[in-house]
């Protein structure tokens, strides 16, 4: 009984040894993909719904407590998770264009009913918007000075 529990400890032991590296070498798919749409939170997405610019200051705020952002294509529906390279910051691409439609360049990965994007270039699609930067600045009133 004892040979045969040992026996059989090592024969699970292996299984899983060789299952978990054919898990870890299954790389998935990837291609290169042009597409258009809205830079968004995943996380509020889809918790409740929330893109466009009544969203903005939340995912700006997400991406500060370190949240990624993602790509909600317009064709598809399908959101795409901001991928680094080289571990780097994964929002470093997207983080000026945060509620806004963009053209992005990248390679996709898909792997476990999750895609996400290896963004190489972003450019704004139709009108811009004003800088976070200066929707953030603040108009101060011009004192007049009394003339003595």
């Amino acid at each position: 009984m004892k040979n045969m529990l040992i026996v059989l400890s090592v024969t699970l032991a292996m299984a899983l040894g060789v299952y978990a590296q054919h898990s870890h070498n299954d790389k998935g798919t990837s291609k290169d993909v042009t597409l258009v749409g809205e830079v968004i939170d995943p996380v509020c997405y889809l918790s409740h719904g929330s893109t466009g610019k009544d969203h903005m200051k939340c995912a700006e705020y997400c991406v500060k407590q370190g949240m990624s952002l993602g790509i909600l294509e317009d064709k598809t529906g399908q959101v795409y998770v901001s991928l680094p390279a080289d571990h780097s910051n994964p929002n470093a691409k997207l983080k000026d264009f945060i509620a806004e439609k963009v053209k992005v360049t990248g390679t996709v990965y898909s792997k476990g009913g999750l895609t996400g994007i290896h963004v190489k270039n972003i450019e704004r699609v139709g009108k811009g918007r004003i800088s976070p930067n200066l929707l953030r600045a603040r108009v101060l009133p011009v004192s007049r000075a009394k003339a003595t």
